[in-house]
Parts: structure tokens; C-alpha cells; sequence
């Protein structure tokens, strides 16, 4: 059989095929049955994810067909409600702000009562974390992936309300990590101490296209501190590297591209969290001109390359930086006054 295909989005370089083999496919939407979502059977699965993607191929198709129960799918309906009357134990698969559809409808999925919710592609946001503290002790339950389109699944972990960012991330058992990457100079370690990239070996990893095989090892963009042999927690990422709901952004393309648009302006794009989307940005912009942030955004124009637009678009006195030259970010965000809504792009 043909190996299938899957590109990365192009938002951080160019577009780049990996390969996998249908037996990888199987093996991973299997082994995350086992041992993340566990003995529970599932009457129907829900999913929000496109199949064209390795998340929402994994559990749009690859899952359905191991447990032999019809799908749902909902990727071209984002805002439509799952079916959540008649009670048949029902698997969702989420995106970032799929989570904001079901913080709306908290009465159903609590009378539902078995309904379980598996997240990736980018970080829980709020209302992941609202949905799971009103539904404690409903039978709800709900679990999140770490991975990426060139390693697939590596670790799990359960969503939880309270000290989720307390909570470890477990690897996959055919996963191992190698700690021996030294991290970025002046990374922060979240005071969890030494902080390290997220290495893996697996026997899942994909095949570039035109590669006879797949890398030995695959290097992350995370930064993580281990806990025991096979934990750790997730700190952040070592580039600037972000997922606007599951598509990845790379600020610094961002820069490079409205610089080349915008010749003389001094400007910076600051991640932010996002109570839909998990993660976004914000542009701040420094200069005589353009005098209006919509002028700047009338230049930038549309971002090539399916880059993301800037959530909102800030001008202020001056872009600060240290002696060495490096954005300081916290007091860049804090150059925009308090109450100023974000001008949304």
C-alpha cells in the first residue's frame, strides 16, 4: 500500500510532504486507544479535526475504523453542535476552539454523561479548562496530545481544571526521549530546573518525501524539564514557534515578511494567549509611519505562505530592547494602555 501523505502548512518555511505508512497510521491511532483513552467503548466519535491533517486523519478515519463505529464529521461545520441526545458513549475530537462551542452547552454534555473529549495540534485554553471543572463527576472526561506532523503523537496527559499546568506529560511507550540537547542560551525553566529540547526516537516517525527512510531522531520546537524516566513538564518552545488553532505560525517569518512590505518601520510580533485559538499573536510597531495602525495592515496586506494575520496591530513610542539587542517582550505588551481593546485584523 501507498504511504500518505501530509505537508506541513508552509507558515514556517516552505511546505514540506512527510510520508507514513498505513501500518503507522493503524499503530498510532491504536496505541493512543489503549493508552490514553482506555477500556471505554465508544458508541460514536465526533470530529472537529480535518482528515487532510495527521490529527484529524488518525482519529476521522483511522480510529472509526479500528472500533467499527460511524463518524461525525464536523471540520466544515466548527460551529455545530455534537449530537448529545440519545446518550451513546461518544468520542470527540477537538481543536483549540472547539472548546469554546462546548463551554456554551455545558447542560448537555453533563445529562450526556459519557462523553469523552481527546485534544491536540495546539495548547488547552480556558474554556478547555472551564468545561472540565463544571463537569467533574459527570463521567466526563478529557485527555490532550503533544506531537507534531513529523514525529506523531509523543506524549499525553489529562485536561484538568485547577493546577493543569502542574500536571506532568507521560510519553507513548514506543517513545523515547534523548536528553543530552543542551537548551537555547537564557531559557526559562519555568522553575522546574534544567531545561532541555524535546528529542525522540520512535518507530513512527514519518519519511520526508524523496528520503529512503525515516531520521534516526526528530528535535521539537519544545522545551521540556523531565520529571522521571518517562515524564516531563512542557516549559515552552525553543523558537518562536506558535499554533494558531493547530496551524503553525513562525513569528519571525512574520517579521521578515511585513519588514520587507514596510521599509523603515521597526516592528515585532508578541505571542499571546488566546481564549479561542490556544495561541496568537499581536503586532507592535514603531516609526513616523505609517500613522494608523490600519495603514499598516492596509501594507501588510494579506501574509503569503497561509501565515496567519497578527490578532491585533499596536503602534507605540518605541520598540524596547536590551543593551544586547533583545526584545523585552513584558514591556512591550505593557506599552498598550490597560483598557485598549485589540483592533482585530
Amino acid at each position: 500500500m501507498p504511504d500518505v501523505a501530509f505537508a506541513t502548512s508552509g507558515s514556517t518555511g516552505p511546505p514540506v510532504t512527510w510520508l507514513r505508512s498505513e501500518a503507522q497510521l493503524r499503530t498510532e491511532a491504536a496505541l493512543v486507544r489503549e493508552e490514553v483513552l482506555g477500556p471505554a467503548r465508544f458508541g460514536r466519535i465526533v470530529s472537529y479535526a480535518p482528515p487532510e491533517h495527521l490529527y484529524g486523519r488518525l482519529y476521522s478515519r483511522e480510529l472509526p475504523r479500528i472500533e467499527g463505529v460511524p463518524v461525525t464529521g464536523l471540520w466544515d461545520q466548527p460551529l455545530a453542535l455534537p449530537p448529545l441526545d440519545d446518550g451513546v458513549p461518544t468520542l470527540l475530537v477537538c481543536l483549540p476552539a472547539t472548546w469554546q462551542l462546548l463551554a456554551r452547552h455545558l447542560p448537555a454534555l453533563a445529562r450526556h454523561g459519557r462523553v469523552t473529549a481527546l485534544h491536540s495540534t495546539g495548547p488547552t485554553t480556558p474554556a478547555a479548562h472551564q468545561v472540565t471543572s463544571h463537569l467533574t463527576g459527570t463521567g466526563f472526561r478529557a485527555f490532550e496530545l503533544l506531537g507534531s506532523t513529523e514525529t506523531g503523537a509523543v506524549a499525553h496527559r489529562p485536561v484538568a481544571a485547577g493546577q493543569h499546568d502542574a500536571l506532568p506529560w507521560t510519553l507513548l511507550p514506543d517513545v523515547d526521549v534523548l536528553h543530552d540537547v543542551e537548551p537555547p542560551p537564557g531559557a526559562a525553566t519555568g522553575g522546574y530546573g534544567a531545561a532541555r529540547r524535546l528529542r525522540v526516537k520512535s518507530p513512527r516517525l514519518a519519511r520526508r518525501a524523496g528520503a529512503e527512510a525515516p531520521p534516526d531522531d526528530w528535535e521539537l520546537p519544545d522545551l521540556v524539564a523531565p520529571v522521571g524516566p518517562r515524564t516531563f513538564h512542557h516549559l515552552g518552545r525553543a523558537s518562536r514557534l506558535i499554533k494558531v488553532n493547530g496551524l503553525r505560525c513562525d513569528l519571525a517569518r512574520v517579521e521578515e515578511l511585513a519588514r520587507a512590505r514596510c521599509p523603515g518601520v521597526d516592528l515585532v510580533c508578541a505571542p499571546v494567549g488566546d481564549p479561542v485559538r490556544g495561541e496568537h499573536y499581536e503586532m507592535f510597531y514603531a516609526g513616523p509611519r505609517p500613522a494608523d495602525p490600519a495603514d499598516l495592515r492596509r501594507m501588510l496586506g494579506r501574509l503569503p505562505s497561509g501565515l496567519p494575520a497578527p490578532r491585533a496591530v499596536h503602534r507605540v513610542a518605541r520598540i524596547p530592547r536590551s543593551a544586547a539587542g533583545k526584545v523585552l517582550t513584558a514591556e512591550l505588551t505593557a506599552a498598550r494602555p490597560p483598557a485598549e481593546e485589540p483592533e482585530h485584523v
